[in-house]
């Protein structure tokens, strides 16, 4: 688990994610409601830019994170056990 990630907000645009997720070395970044709030919305994937940026050729510079993001997130919390994680993952 990552203390303090770099997170987006759905209306930045996809080239900003990746240039995020590039320097952090990561391939995801979370999707914020707003920087006071802090509330967790959704996430963007490396693999949601590539099928849905980079293989329909859409600009980079001119999609929005909310075009391409995942809405709904399935989250734990540092103190849950290791058998609600793989609860949480094995749900459709």
């Amino acid at each position: 688990m990552t203390q303090n990630p770099v997170c987006c907000l759905p209306t930045d645009i996809v080239s900003k994610a990746a240039r995020l997720m590039k320097d952090e070395d990561v391939g995801s970044i979370p999707v914020i409601e707003d920087e006071q709030t802090m509330k967790l919305i959704g996430i963007v994937t490396d693999r949601d830019l590539a099928l849905q940026v980079v293989a329909p050729e859409r600009d980079a510079r001119s999609t929005q994170v909310e075009d391409v993001m995942t809405y709904e997130v399935i989250t734990c919390r540092a103190t849950d056990d290791v058998q609600k994680a793989v609860d949480a993952m094995a749900q459709d």
